[in-house]
């Protein structure tokens, strides 16, 4: 698949690298100018399959309502689309501090690992999953919505066993 994403972007002038394949989607990361067409894009990539997501990442992130950014954050993870999680919730970790912004960085820490997950890198999986259990600890259960408890069980269990399994949240 990645193959055939580069075959296509070439063309184009892009480059196309990092596929993660999730339940619901082949993800992968497009290179190209900033100022390229993205339209062009969209449609050399329908030989694919449909489009599910196309953003440009060389943008600040937009810092939408809590509700809605921690909201999306959850639906991407349940949808395996962990590099999502990571995006999203960075723009709001940029503008958090002390406790809570430990905590989005432990969400995103454990979006990254399950990242590496995708992409077949086990060992930097397990160290990451590691490092967001860290900052995880002494968080309330609960962060708008978001059952970080039952999160934090779950992957110290994953820890323990080395048996990936990934839950809804």
């Amino acid at each position: 698949m990645l193959s055939q994403a580069r075959v296509l972007a070439e063309p184009i002038k892009g480059k196309a690298i990092n596929l993660r394949v999730t339940p619901v989607a082949i993800e992968f990361d497009l290179f190209c100018a900033p100022a390229a067409d993205t339209g062009l894009f969209k449609e050399a990539f329908k030989a694919l399959g449909d489009l599910v997501t196309c953003k440009r990442l060389d943008l600040p992130p937009v810092v939408s309502e809590l509700q809605e950014t921690v909201n999306e954050a959850r639906r991407f993870f349940n949808d395996h689309r962990f590099w999502e999680v990571h995006e999203v919730l960075e723009g709001l970790w940029l503008k958090r501090s002390g406790m809570e912004k430990q905590l989005l960085q432990g969400l995103i820490l454990m979006a990254a690992a399950l990242v590496h997950a995708q992409k077949d890198e086990i060992p930097v999986m397990w160290t990451m999953i590691a490092e967001a259990l860290k900052r995880l600890e002494d968080q309330p259960p609960e962060y708008h919505g978001w059952n970080i408890a039952k999160l934090r069980d779950h992957f110290a269990r994953v820890l323990k066993t080395k048996k990936l399994e990934i839950p809804t949240v």
